[in-house]
């Protein structure tokens, strides 16, 4: 296709926000209309993002309320949580398609998202509308879709590290534990994100149930009674390491749990898995994803033939955030899945 489509990015200034932008600008079909930011209107988005200066340099941020009387082909929000729902509405009424970053789509459930976020949701109408937005998972329901929800870092992280194993039915329980970097918290600043604090510092932030479970039992359907999630802060400010500690259901061979690698990642234009060779390349590191929209699966299994680590490795704010929303519009729009996202790893990071 040599077409364009015309694109604006809510919540521009963010990371999520400037992720999309450096795509965006590679991109051969997606062309930025504006870069919306409420508290940067009439900044120059080279101010705010250094690295993007050469690419932007006639390019200001504007103000939502100048935003809205602009009609593109897609909107998407790289807002915060909370924020998104009411503009995806007002953007969905007047025929734009929506692909949102942000947690308000994720969950099917009006109750679900109660119970994890602590409010009602404000457009519980369009939950049942909104494509899970992990390609991997939810392909065929996107190119219909008017909106696409974003994904949790964590949960894509943890679910691709499971689902081989759980489309089989062999999960009888897990203790899944997220190590991430700083960006996963976000550009704003904090009493738990100064470099003081964060650096060097292996913090246990969430030991049992972080949020993002609730994608993962909806997405693998595990009940959440079978396993833990949770999420360690580490010396990295891209990238998330998830290892799944699993109990199977029955014993395994390891010749068994390739062959359901390979049958559920070799089609996959951007899931790897690591080698059996060395063994210590067998658990992903996120230094061999970082830049990229890659994920690297892995597995090691015990002796017993019952307990295994399954284990994944995605640059968050990439995979896990702007990278699976550029993927999934590009299929939205009858693209190919890659434009825009054929970036090779950074090495070393």
């Amino acid at each position: 296709m040599s077409g364009k489509f015309s694109v604006t990015i809510w919540g521009a200034t963010g990371y999520a926000g400037a992720e999309l932008m450096r795509i965006i600008a590679r991109h051969p079909h997606f062309e930025i209309a504006a870069a919306v930011s409420r508290s940067k209107a009439g900044t120059s988005v080279g101010a705010v993002h250094p690295h993007l200066r050469h690419v932007y340099n006639a390019l200001n941020f504007i103000s939502p309320d100048d935003a809205a009387a602009i009609k593109t082909d897609v909107a998407f929000l790289a807002l915060p949580h909370r924020a998104s729902a009411a503009i995806a509405v007002k953007l969905l009424e007047t025929g734009v398609r929506v692909v949102d970053l942000s947690a308000d789509f994720r969950l099917r459930s009006a109750g679900e998202y109660k119970n994890w976020y602590g409010i009602d949701h404000p457009a519980p109408q369009y939950l049942s509308q909104a494509v899970y937005g992990l390609p991997e998972l939810h392909r065929a329901e996107m190119p219909q879709a008017r909106i696409i929800s974003g994904v949790g870092c964590n949960a894509t992280a943890t679910i691709t590290a499971l689902l081989p194993i759980a489309r089989a039915g062999l999960i009888e329980d897990a203790r899944i534990e997220c190590r991430v970097g700083s960006s996963e918290s976000g550009a704003g600043a904090d009493a738990g994100s100064a470099h003081s604090v964060r650096a060097r510092a292996l913090r246990v932030v969430t030991p049992f149930v972080h949020r993002h479970a609730a994608e993962v039992t909806q997405e693998l359907g595990l009940a959440i009674s079978s396993f833990t999630m949770g999420v360690t802060a580490v010396e990295l400010v891209r990238g998330i390491q998830c290892l799944a500690h699993v109990t199977l259901k029955e014993k395994v061979r390891e010749a068994d749990l390739w062959k359901l690698y390979r049958g559920t990642w070799n089609e996959e234009p951007f899931v790897s898995f690591t080698p059996a060779n060395p063994t210590h390349f067998r658990i992903p590191d996120p230094r061999f994803v970082i830049g990229s929209n890659r994920v690297l699966t892995g597995f090691m299994l015990a002796d017993d033939g019952k307990r295994m680590i399954a284990a994944s490795a995605i640059d968050n704010l990439i995979k896990g955030a702007a990278g699976s929303a550029v993927q999934s519009a590009n299929i939205m729009f009858g693209l190919n899945e890659t434009d825009g996202l054929d970036m090779m790893p950074i090495y070393p990071a």
